[in-house]
């Protein structure tokens, strides 16, 4: 039987030498603490893309090196004795450039392992890679009767899926505001938009802006769509922006002084944000853009 690790020593064991960003690293182990408990919806999920014929785990490893191609996400031994390198993504368009590494360290295995990739679509995976998606981590445990299990699924649903309305104190202060705003860009333009957080640096709790910068097509990022603050000096008040940087969009607002020298010429608002935020929000303002 697997020795149960304390939750929270886990989610702190972020290690430096990692290509993961620390809220990379907090989801990844929020599913390893899952998996170690032998949750069964879990098991037999990461079974079924390892090939192990649904066998328990008898490991899972968090951020072990891998040869010479650093450290991996995930390593799972099941029960039988088949390994399963697992690569976790929270985002779309993650750097990639580690697979080929881990693929090539682990040619000298015993046995060849199976290469999974957690992310947030089955589309954009290619072989040998297997996909599992964190829709289908968020399913597993919603029926779980483990209150702690729920609380992790709707971590999924809302801080990772960006699923649910999102009130103002938790877009300044969590992830659900990054999550909403790449939800609505994979939406508008499909699962492989590229797109990466964008905010400035926070002064007391306050920002000037939070948002996601994206791209529409195959070129540039130059779009932008999230939260400027209503003043400067800084407030507590925000409104809900969309900004272009080189095609003009309906319902044009003038640039809002909190973004400074941002050198952006076109802007529209849905005005001030005194509701939770919605993806139908964010989806009025994308559609601004034809």
């Amino acid at each position: 039987m697997m020795v149960e690790t304390n939750l929270f020593t886990m989610l702190s064991a972020y290690r430096p030498g990692s290509a993961a960003t620390p809220f990379e690293n907090y989801c990844t182990s929020g599913l390893a603490y899952f998996l170690r408990r032998g949750q069964r919806m879990l098991t037999a999920l990461f079974s079924d893309a390892a090939a192990a014929q649904n066998e328990p785990l008898a490991l899972v490893e968090v951020q072990p090196r891998v040869g010479e191609a650093g450290l991996a996400d995930l390593v799972l031994t099941f029960e039988g004795g088949r390994r399963a390198i697992v690569e976790v993504q929270v985002e779309a368009g993650a750097d990639e450039r580690l697979l080929p590494a881990l693929e090539a360290a682990t040619t000298e295995w015993d046995e060849a392992p199976a290469h999974v990739l957690l992310g947030l679509s089955a589309a954009t995976v290619n072989p040998p890679w297997v996909p599992v998606t964190w829709l289908q981590v968020a399913e597993g445990l919603e029926d779980d009767p483990d209150p702690l299990a729920l609380q992790f699924a709707e971590f999924v649903f809302r801080d990772i899926l960006g699923l649910g309305d999102v009130p103002l104190d938790q877009a300044l202060a969590t992830n659900r505001l990054y999550a909403l705003g790449g939800a609505a860009v994979r939406r508008r333009f499909g699962e492989r938009a590229r797109y990466v957080n964008s905010a400035s640096r926070p002064l007391g709790g306050k920002y000037r802006y939070l948002g996601t910068t994206f791209a529409s097509g195959e070129g540039d990022l130059t779009g932008w769509i999230g939260l400027v603050n209503e003043g400067v000096p800084l407030s507590d008040h925000y409104y809900l922006m969309l900004a272009s940087k080189g095609a003009p969009i309906a319902q044009p607002v003038e640039q809002p002084r909190a973004t400074g020298d941002w050198k952006w010429p076109y802007w529209t608002a849905l005005g001030r944000v005194v509701r939770p935020i919605t993806a139908d929000a964010y989806d009025e303002l994308l559609s601004r853009l034809e």
